[in-house]
């Protein structure tokens, strides 16, 4: 039976704080929840986000906490100036977690600082402990993560998701034209889509630096792929209001690049499945056709009337958007 990733998390982390708990009571440590706090903290879905997780976490505490402790130290010691600094901490805590992970990290260290000043007295030698039981509660969860159940990034299969919707996307807007609602809803789904890939590269390049994987060729991947998207949008919105000023051979000619860019899609689609596929086409002939239309309709290349200048417009996203999937291609495949 396959597990879910969500059950796998779960029997991580209550492995991870099972761990944490013996190793605090074989050695007597005093706080030893610190190091089983940050173990279930940190404890994540995949394992390239435990990473990610794990070094904020580190950084922010040992940030945090030495800025906490300047604070703490040069402030007056006055009981109603540190509930308002607890306030304060406690607000930016729960406000910046959610959106802004590293500064949510250090409010909350700032936090414990001025919690522990409140209860009793805070020390440099609790600064210390406090990040030593971080750093060892985030050993703990990155040793479970990656040896139990380990749920680690499926980059190409990510990618070659993403590169299917630009293909289905650019396939219902030069089917469907006259439906722009669904154009627009395309677009913008690439537009999230994309953002998703973004927002976690950083755990998947901190994953694949860890387990020995090609962090090159992702960050050349990751590139291209922004430009297609770029190119792609570019060309969806331009074509909903530039389709009603071309001439029929226009159209033609528009239709015969964008199957040339969905063979170039499959192309790179099969590379990422590891199945059999052709040859992915250099853009060069795309550009032979608009220097062909330029030689039959030299007037119309001479205008700057923007509607005359259309066809030339989408040819020119057309054929950046061909030279960037045919980059990445080559990237993808060169040793």
């Amino acid at each position: 039976m396959k597990l879910r990733s969500t059950t796998k998390m779960a029997l991580q982390a209550a492995l991870a704080i099972l761990i944490s708990e013996i190793i605090s009571l074989s050695f007597h440590m005093e706080r030893g929840y610190w190091t089983t706090l940050t173990a279930m903290a940190v404890t994540t879905q995949t394992w390239a986000e435990n990473v990610k997780r794990s070094y904020e976490r580190v950084i922010m505490t040992i940030f945090g906490g030495v800025v906490g402790t300047a604070l703490y130290l040069i402030l007056p010691p006055n009981e109603t100036l540190i509930i308002s600094m607890l306030l304060v901490f406690v607000f930016f805590t729960v406000y910046l977690i959610q959106i802004y992970h590293l500064l949510g990290i250090f409010s909350l260290t700032c936090f414990v600082v001025f919690l522990f000043a409140f209860i009793g007295n805070w020390t440099f030698q609790l600064l210390i402990a406090r990040i030593f039981d971080t750093l060892l509660g985030v050993l703990i969860a990155l040793f479970v993560s990656a040896c139990i159940l380990p749920v680690k990034t499926d980059v190409p299969n990510l990618f070659l998701r993403f590169y299917e919707k630009i293909k289905n996307t650019l396939i219902i807007v030069f089917k469907y034209t006259e439906e722009k609602n669904r154009q627009i809803a395309g677009s913008q789904r690439l537009i999230l889509d994309f953002h998703s890939i973004k927002k976690n590269a950083r755990a998947i390049y901190y994953e694949l630096m860890l387990r020995g994987g090609n962090q090159k060729k992702f960050l050349t991947l990751l590139k291209q792929t922004a430009s297609c998207t770029q190119c792609t949008i570019a060309l969806i919105e331009s074509y909903q209001w530039l389709s009603f000023y071309l001439s029929e051979q226009e159209k033609k000619r528009i239709l015969t690049a964008i199957n040339t860019t969905h063979h170039n899609l499959d192309a790179l689609i099969k590379y990422l499945k590891n199945e059999g596929h052709e040859k992915i086409s250099p853009p060069d002939s795309l550009r032979e056709v608009v220097h062909r239309t330029i030689l039959e309709h030299p007037e119309k290349f001479a205008s700057l009337d923007s509607t005359a200048l259309g066809f030339f417009n989408l040819m020119y996203f057309i054929i950046q958007l061909n030279e960037d999937l045919y980059q990445t291609y080559m990237a993808l495949t060169s040793k």
